[in-house]
């Protein structure tokens, strides 16, 4: 089989996605085609490029290599990164990407793209952790950031370690084109060293700054897959990091890392730094076996016509069938949660919803055989048929996080809902009341679980699915009797102010992003009727000059 490899000239000097090359050239014969996201870098990359000559066609993010496609190769794979896919705050899409199989690499990618194309498949890429060798020395904090981006400057840093003392903080300052900033003159009392590194050709510099660290906060806002935090995770970094995709796609707060609100740099508890650095690690090694495992269907995926692909249905990468011990499990129905039958283990389960029994056994085989309660990360249905992604928290740093205010407009972050929450029928019978069936009824449920020590296991797997709540308000009024009942009127008082803000935030950021959505609709409409003219406005509309322009008309 001979394939087209279309990526980003920035991505063959990092070798960000050299996985995927060396995956395809161990099938194929490979002609890799790099070049800067810019049609005209694209043609002169690719003189007198024939199609036609390709069994297969891979497009890895510069979907500028589109305008050398006719639309009708039977085997091409876009695989767009998400972070790239936003534009002024609107995803971007155009109809002619349709034309191929889109290859997901994150689960909010996925969400956007199941709305708009007809083939995909979804998959979570983890590093090696053994290509990495382990950090063990945690006696101090040492703080490394890649300083790419102005969202995510090292002031930001300098706020979310105020509190608690470090010894040093190296700053590599390679900042991505046009976000170049002064460096800090000076160090907060609170770090003890700022060490500078800067770019350099083989790239010793950041590796000997990252070598020395064991605290490493993500680079930026966003992310397509994330290899820079993720490879500090498969060395047991302590990562901290933005509470945005692709980062809580693979961090769960207080488990295996640490996540903040975007825009909120308020200080964060590196206590268990040690811990939370070793099951990062541990979680990579799991997600690593996960990826190898499913290596042959993701070949199959890209040697596949698309037509063939299309017959199948959508593809959503899951782990292997294994052997597991035998559970009793009952799916409880919603209605009958007020009075649930007998049963060893007991799970909420909305009629009509998929569910996956075989990761119920899985997870309650690797649980301690104390344990009473089992939680794990689900899945949203929305009414439109698009799914979302949610990890759950550690619990006790996901109930913090809301009393201090780290909320969404919908509600807290990761703490859980009872569709994802194995519970033992003699735990519950113990701890009384009904099996829950909304979020904050399981969350007085295990605030019940830990007064008692019942022993609650985390386990790193979907183990639900749920419809979207309908009442996001009465959800939130619950939350809020919820904290009143714990902790007291004036901390009630705070989460009901935090939802209010982050509600009014919410709808500042949909009014600025009007116009963003309304050019990338344009754009979208102009590629159905003809694709050149859809770039032609996209270039006009999203390009530099454009934005140079905004800034002339400014002065």
């Amino acid at each position: 089989m001979r394939v087209a490899f279309f990526g980003l000239d920035f991505h063959a000097r990092t070798g960000s996605s050299r996985f995927l090359l060396d995956l395809l050239e161990g099938h194929a014969t490979v002609d890799a085609i790099f070049a800067a996201p810019d049609v005209a870098a694209v043609r002169r990359a690719a003189p007198g490029f024939d199609e036609g000559a390709y069994d297969a066609i891979f497009v890895w993010q510069l979907h500028e290599a589109f305008a050398l496609l006719s639309g009708r190769h039977p085997n091409v794979t876009f695989a767009p990164m998400y972070d790239a896919m936003w534009r002024g705050g609107a995803f971007t899409w155009k109809p002619s990407f349709n034309a191929a199989k889109i290859l997901c690499f994150s689960w909010a990618l996925r969400t956007e793209v199941m709305r708009r194309a007809p083939v995909h498949a979804q998959v979570q890429y983890f590093p090696d952790p053994a290509e990495h060798p382990p950090v063990e020395d945690f006696d101090t904090l040492r703080g490394f950031l890649w300083y790419r981006r102005r969202e995510i400057p090292p002031e930001a840093t300098f706020a979310l370690t105020e509190g608690t003392r470090f010894e040093s903080l190296s700053i590599h300052d390679a900042p991505d084109p046009g976000h170049e900033a002064p460096f800090p003159a000076a160090a907060p009392p609170h770090l003890g060293r700022l060490v500078r590194t800067a770019w350099s050709a083989d790239g010793q510099a950041f590796r000997d700054a990252l070598a020395g660290a064991n605290v490493f906060f993500a680079p930026r806002p966003l992310e397509g897959i994330g290899m820079s935090f993720l490879e500090a995770m498969a060395r047991g970094l302590c990562v901290a990091a933005p509470d945005a995709p692709t980062m809580n796609e693979y961090i769960s707060h207080g488990g295996n890392g640490l996540l903040y609100a975007p825009g909120r740099l308020a200080p964060i508890d590196f206590a268990a730094a040690r811990e939370i650095g070793a099951r990062a690690r541990e979680s990579i090694a799991r997600g690593r076996a996960r990826w190898e495992a499913w290596l042959p269907a993701l070949v199959e995926f890209i040697a596949t016509p698309t037509a063939r692909i299309a017959a199948r249905g959508a593809i959503v990468a899951t782990p292997d069938g294994v052997a597991v011990a035998d559970a009793d499990i009952t799916v409880v129905p919603p209605d009958q949660a007020a009075d649930p039958p007998r049963g060893e283990w007991l799970i909420v389960a909305p009629r009509g919803l998929p569910q996956d029994a075989g990761a119920w056994r899985r997870a309650i085989a690797a649980a301690p055989p104390d344990a009473g309660i089992v939680r794990g990360h689900h899945i949203d249905n929305a009414a439109d048929g698009a799914e979302t992604f949610h990890r759950a928290d550690a619990f006790p740093a996901g109930w913090a996080r809301m009393l201090v205010g780290d909320v969404a407009a919908e509600g807290p972050r990761g703490l859980g809902v009872p569709e994802a929450t194995l519970v033992r029928g003699t735990v519950l019978r113990r701890l009384g009341g009904p099996l829950p069936t909304t979020a904050p009824a399981l969350a007085a449920l295990l605030l019940k679980a830990a007064k008692a020590d019942v022993t609650v296991h985390d386990t790193d797997g979907i183990l639900g699915r749920r419809r979207r709540p309908a009442d996001a308000a009465a959800e939130r009024a619950a939350w809020i009797a919820l904290v009143a009942r714990e902790d007291g009127a004036a901390a009630a008082d705070r989460l009901r102010g935090a939802f209010a803000r982050a509600a009014a935030a919410e709808t500042l950021r949909h009014r600025a992003t009007a116009a963003a959505r309304a050019a990338t609709g344009l754009i979208a409409a102009l590629d159905r009727l003809s694709p050149a003219l859809g770039r032609r406005l996209e270039a006009l509309v999203l390009g530099g000059g454009m934005r140079r322009l905004r800034g002339l008309l400014r002065r």
